[in-house]
């Protein structure tokens, strides 16, 4: 249920349009795109002052006390306009829609880049219970986008992230990425391989980064005698993928393993290397990351670490629920584990 004092410091229609130094009827046409009723100037004040004060469209009060804790909204904060085709979203997607329609709850969702998300929809307009977020970007933007949820005064859920324990409203969910990072290293280790490459997309996640982490950590466990170069890649599609190995292979020699930041990525540069008469995993090993059914259908088939994306959106769905019904996080961190799958590719 909502906290008194949220309720009581959420600003109104009225507010806007006294700051503005407009009518509310004023306001509600910028709201609901009556553009033609407003002048632009008018318009971009209206518009700066719902930002600055945190508006949000007020329900009715029968809506209220019968709809509003009803409906989570789902930000996702990516560059690509194809954010649903990501493996690992739709799977944290699928466990937190699964787990709220349980419950009979709504999840609505809106991707955008993070630019976009003063002015979204979800952020103004739509009147919702809580929030789930999955951001990417520098670290610093991620945490103005959480900062931007956590201003409307409504619990939060994170995916992927870790914050310091001060905000009693927002919960983290993430996986062991780290430790996964860390696996794939020591396994590589084992094998003896000394000269490593990891792929990894020009656009930032936390999950990644920490993958990168783990792996880094490993190898400075050998005292440094074993090296991990970084390919960066325009994009995690097919095409730019492999167009990142052939320019890191016209430069320099093959590594002896290529890690992908997840697995699509892996299989990416498994066929390029493939094509291009590296035989693995006798020439170069291959390792991916999350482990979703595709990575079945390689071959050799893939070695990778299996992710726990689906049980992450269950445990995101099943935290807010709770939240929701007793005003509380029960916790306000969730870690799940990862394991090592090891295949042929290694």
């Amino acid at each position: 249920m909502r906290r008194k004092d949220d309720r009581q410091a959420r600003a109104t229609i009225k507010d806007v349009a006294e700051a503005a130094g407009v009518s509310p009827m004023t306001v509600s046409n910028v709201l609901n795109g009556r553009h033609q009723f407003v002048s632009a100037v008018t318009r971009k004040r209206v518009e700066r002052e719902i930002e600055r004060l945190s508006y949000r469209r007020q329900a009715s009060a029968r809506s209220l006390r019968v709809a509003e804790q009803r409906s989570i909204g789902m930000v996702i904060v990516d560059e690509s306009s194809h954010f649903l085709a990501d493996a690992f979203t739709c799977q944290v997607v699928a466990g937190l829609a699964n787990v709220l329609n349980r419950a009979d709850y709504t999840l609505t969702i809106q991707g955008m880049p993070g630019r976009q998300l003063p002015a979204s929809m979800i952020m103004r307009n739509y009147e919702v219970g809580g929030f789930c977020a999955m951001v990417s970007g520098p670290a610093a933007e991620r945490a103005e986008v959480v900062g931007r949820l956590r201003a409307l005064r409504q619990p939060v859920v994170v995916f992927q992230e870790q914050f310091e324990p001060s905000d009693p409203d927002l919960c983290t969910v993430r996986q062991d990425d780290w430790g996964g990072g860390r696996l794939i290293g020591d396994h590589l280790l084992a094998r003896r391989v000394s000269e490593l490459a990891m792929i990894v997309p020009r656009q930032r996640w936390p999950a990644i980064e920490n993958r990168v982490a783990g792996v880094r950590d490993s190898l400075a466990s050998t005292g440094g005698t074993a090296r991990l170069t970084l390919i960066e890649s325009a994009s995690e599609s097919f095409a730019d993928v492999q167009s990142a190995i052939a320019r890191h292979l016209a430069a320099n020699p093959p590594p002896q393993a290529v890690i992908g930041g997840n697995d699509p990525i892996a299989t990416a540069a498994m066929l390029y290397l493939m094509d291009h008469g590296v035989k693995v995993p006798d020439d170069v090993r291959i390792v991916g990351f999350n482990g979703f059914e595709a990575h079945r259908y390689s071959r050799p088939r893939l070695t990778t670490v299996v992710s726990a994306a689906y049980a992450l959106g269950e445990r995101a769905g099943e935290a807010m629920l709770v939240r929701l019904k007793e005003g509380a996080f029960a916790s306000r961190d969730h870690v799940l584990p990862v394991y090592f799958e090891p295949g042929s590719t290694t």
